[in-house]
Protein backbone atom coordinates (compact mmCIF):
# COMPACT_ATOMS: atom_id res chain seq x y z
CA UNK A 1 0.00 0.00 0.00
CA UNK A 2 1.25 3.47 -0.76
CA UNK A 3 2.00 5.98 2.00
CA UNK A 4 -1.18 8.01 1.43
CA UNK A 5 -3.37 4.92 1.91
CA UNK A 6 -1.35 3.98 5.02
CA UNK A 7 -1.93 7.45 6.48
CA UNK A 8 -5.68 7.27 5.84
CA UNK A 9 -5.98 3.79 7.36
CA UNK A 10 -3.83 4.81 10.34
CA UNK A 11 -6.09 7.80 11.04
CA UNK A 12 -9.25 5.66 11.12
CA UNK A 13 -8.66 4.73 14.76
CA UNK A 14 -6.49 7.62 15.86
CA UNK A 15 -3.23 5.69 15.99
CA UNK A 16 -4.70 2.62 17.65
CA UNK A 17 -5.29 -0.97 16.63
CA UNK A 18 -8.86 -1.30 15.36
CA UNK A 19 -9.26 -4.53 17.31
CA UNK A 20 -7.58 -4.33 20.74
CA UNK A 21 -7.16 -0.54 20.85
CA UNK A 22 -3.46 -0.53 21.75
CA UNK A 23 -1.44 2.46 20.57
CA UNK A 24 0.64 1.83 17.46
CA UNK A 25 2.87 3.98 15.32
CA UNK A 26 2.26 4.19 11.61
CA UNK A 27 5.47 2.20 11.14
CA UNK A 28 4.22 -0.57 13.46
CA UNK A 29 0.76 -0.65 11.89
CA UNK A 30 -0.26 -3.55 9.74
CA UNK A 31 -3.21 -3.13 7.42
CA UNK A 32 -5.95 -5.71 7.86
CA UNK A 33 -8.70 -6.57 5.41
CA UNK A 34 -11.98 -6.72 7.36
CA UNK A 35 -13.37 -9.01 4.69
CA UNK A 36 -10.48 -11.30 3.76
CA UNK A 37 -9.21 -11.15 0.21
CA UNK A 38 -9.88 -14.85 -0.35
CA UNK A 39 -13.56 -14.08 0.31
CA UNK A 40 -13.44 -11.36 -2.33
CA UNK A 41 -12.42 -8.62 0.10
CA UNK A 42 -11.01 -5.62 -1.72
CA UNK A 43 -8.27 -3.08 -1.13
CA UNK A 44 -10.92 -0.35 -0.91
CA UNK A 45 -10.46 1.94 2.10
CA UNK A 46 -13.79 0.79 3.58
CA UNK A 47 -12.37 -2.73 3.89
CA UNK A 48 -9.06 -1.73 5.50
CA UNK A 49 -8.35 -1.28 9.20
CA UNK A 50 -5.20 -0.49 11.19
CA UNK A 51 -3.99 -3.44 13.22
CA UNK A 52 -1.19 -4.24 15.64
CA UNK A 53 0.99 -7.18 14.70
CA UNK A 54 -0.53 -9.47 17.37
CA UNK A 55 -4.14 -8.94 16.31
CA UNK A 56 -3.33 -9.13 12.60
CA UNK A 57 -1.43 -12.40 13.04
CA UNK A 58 -4.12 -13.94 15.26
CA UNK A 59 -6.95 -12.86 12.96
CA UNK A 60 -5.10 -14.10 9.90
CA UNK A 61 -7.53 -14.71 7.06
CA UNK A 62 -10.57 -15.06 9.31
CA UNK A 63 -13.65 -12.94 9.12
CA UNK A 64 -14.23 -10.47 11.92
CA UNK A 65 -16.93 -12.69 13.43
CA UNK A 66 -14.71 -15.79 13.43
CA UNK A 67 -11.89 -13.70 14.94
CA UNK A 68 -14.31 -12.53 17.66
CA UNK A 69 -15.41 -16.10 18.43
CA UNK A 70 -11.80 -17.28 18.60
CA UNK A 71 -10.94 -14.55 21.13
CA UNK A 72 -14.01 -15.39 23.21
CA UNK A 73 -12.84 -19.02 23.35
CA UNK A 74 -9.29 -18.19 24.51
CA UNK A 75 -9.88 -18.74 28.25
CA UNK A 76 -11.41 -22.15 27.54
CA UNK A 77 -8.52 -23.13 25.26
CA UNK A 78 -5.94 -21.93 27.76
CA UNK A 79 -7.65 -23.88 30.54
CA UNK A 80 -7.55 -27.05 28.45
CA UNK A 81 -4.04 -26.80 27.01
CA UNK A 82 -1.97 -24.71 29.43
CA UNK A 83 -1.09 -25.97 32.91
CA UNK A 84 0.55 -22.64 33.81
CA UNK A 85 -2.74 -20.88 33.11
CA UNK A 86 -4.65 -23.39 35.26
CA UNK A 87 -2.31 -22.99 38.23
CA UNK A 88 -2.39 -19.19 37.90
CA UNK A 89 -6.21 -19.39 38.02
CA UNK A 90 -6.13 -21.59 41.12
CA UNK A 91 -3.93 -19.12 42.97
CA UNK A 92 -5.96 -16.12 41.90
CA UNK A 93 -3.28 -14.63 39.65
CA UNK A 94 -5.63 -14.93 36.68
CA UNK A 95 -9.29 -14.07 36.94
CA UNK A 96 -11.41 -14.85 33.91
CA UNK A 97 -13.74 -12.13 32.78
CA UNK A 98 -15.99 -13.68 30.19
CA UNK A 99 -17.79 -11.00 28.23
CA UNK A 100 -18.80 -10.24 24.67
CA UNK A 101 -15.88 -9.06 22.57
CA UNK A 102 -16.37 -5.57 21.20
CA UNK A 103 -13.53 -4.40 19.01
CA UNK A 104 -12.11 -0.92 19.41
CA UNK A 105 -13.44 0.26 16.04
CA UNK A 106 -16.96 -0.88 17.04
CA UNK A 107 -17.18 1.16 20.22
CA UNK A 108 -19.59 4.08 20.05
CA UNK A 109 -18.76 6.33 22.97
CA UNK A 110 -15.39 8.05 23.19
CA UNK A 111 -15.42 7.10 26.90
CA UNK A 112 -15.42 3.43 25.86
CA UNK A 113 -12.22 3.88 23.84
Amino acid sequence: MNSKVREIVYAKCGGRCAYCGCEITIKQMQIDHMKPQYLDGTDDLENLLPSCRSCNCYKGTHTIELFRRNIEKLPEKLDIYNSTYRIAKRYGNVIENKKPIIFYFERDDENDK
